[in-house]
Parts: C-alpha cells; structure tokens; sequence
C-alpha cells in the first residue's frame, strides 16, 4: 500500500507549492512509510506526490514520482502488478532498459510509454495511478478494473487535486466541506456510497476499471475501459 497524491493548476498565475504536496504526503504517510517524495513541472503547475512502502523492490532506485530518462512521462502508483515480469521480458525485447532489478512500478511507465492508456489491458493486479504525459500536456488517473486501489478527486475551473484519500484532498483552501445528502441515503440503504459519489459535495472517486484525463486548459476525458 502507498499513497498518491497531485494538484493540476489550469490558471496561468497560479502555481503549486511544494509545501502542500509534502503536507497531503504527511497525511499518508501511514500508507507509506519507507519513502516520501514530490514532483513539479518545471512551470510548476502541476505536483504530484507519493509515499512508499517497499516490497518487490527495496532499494531507492524506484522511489516515486517516478520519472522515465527523458523526463517526458512522470508516474506515482499505489498498487502492484502481479503479471509484472511477463510483461517486463515483452518490454526488454522491445529495447527497453531498465534501471530498477525488481519494480513493477518501472514496468508500469514503460508499458504506458509502449502501449499508451492500452497497457492496463495488459495488467493483472491491483492499482491506483497518476500519469504525467509532458507531450500529450495531459494528466491520466487510472483505477484498477474491480477498484481495489482507491483514487478520489475533486477540480474546478481552476485546478484538479487527486489522493488516494479525501483527508488530503480537505487540505485545499479553496474547498469549504459539505456532506452530500445524497449519499448519506445511499450510505443508510448500501452500507457505501457507490461511484462515482462520496460523503462530501464535489469530491468524488474515480470508478472502477476507469481512466480520466485532464490537459492544461481543464478539459476533461473519462473512459470506463473494462466492465
């Protein structure tokens, strides 16, 4: 289990601010706590954050974010890739050099640096990831095919901010919370609140066996790519 994070500024004056990746990190750190780290654009208006626990690889060389060596794709995952070592000999024949022994998390930027969005055709496991793609200009959040992995959101006209809970989400300034009535009803009669709604108006989780995009100027994509 690790946690995600990231905040994708739309407006051209605004920014993101270092300090607030490392404080939603702080907040997940219980979901990680081998290794925290963030990331920004080079024009800062995109951050992404993660927190580690390690288990298939150990040593730092696959600490996230995690960025391929041309620095055109950034990736922070929560998750596993069970089938990681089939599809690593399949990327290896394809000329790919890998810089980690053992991290499904190289093997997961590879395949979507390969195969594009269609890579999670490929996965067998259990995940929640963001992907910065510097020449698409686009943010994807990804979530594994039965949601196993949990990724929630909230945007507006000017910015996204993503984690893989809402209590980092609530750190936003800009956000005033307010329970959602609706699914308080849906809580009483389902035990949950089923997806793409939460227990707070405007924060929202991505659903199952779904990918949504945004670019620089807030446009929107979603997809639901298994049922």
């Amino acid at each position: 289990m690790c946690g995600i994070s990231g905040i994708f500024f739309f407006k051209e004056k605004k920014k993101v601010r270092k300090s607030d990746l490392i404080k939603m990190n702080k907040l997940l750190k219980h979901r990680g706590p081998d290794g925290s780290n963030v990331w920004l654009s080079k024009d800062k208006k995109l951050g992404l954050g993660h927190t580690r626990l390690s288990i298939l690889e150990l040593s730092s060389s696959a600490n996230q974010p995690f960025i391929d060596e041309k620095r055109n794709y950034v990736l922070t995952f929560n998750g596993e890739i069970y089938n990681f070592k089939e599809i690593k000999k399949n990327l290896l024949g394809k000329g790919y050099k890998f810089r980690t022994r053992n991290s499904d998390t190289e093997v997961l930027l590879f395949s979507y640096m390969e195969w594009g969005l269609k890579c999670v055709d490929k996965f067998r496991g259990m995940f929640a990831f963001a992907i910065w793609d510097n020449k698409k200009k686009k943010v994807f959040l990804v979530r594994d095919r039965v949601g196993v992995k949990p990724l929630y959101y909230r945007f507006d006209s000017e910015k996204l901010i993503f984690s893989s809970e809402i209590k980092a989400i609530l750190l936003d300034p800009d956000y005033i919370p307010e329970i959602d009535e609706e699914s308080i009803y849906h809580y009483l009669t389902f035990l949950c609140s089923p997806a793409p709604k939460t227990m707070f108006k405007e924060i929202n989780k991505l659903e199952a066996g779904t990918w949504l995009s945004f670019d620089e100027k807030g446009n929107s994509e979603k997809k639901k790519y298994w049922d």
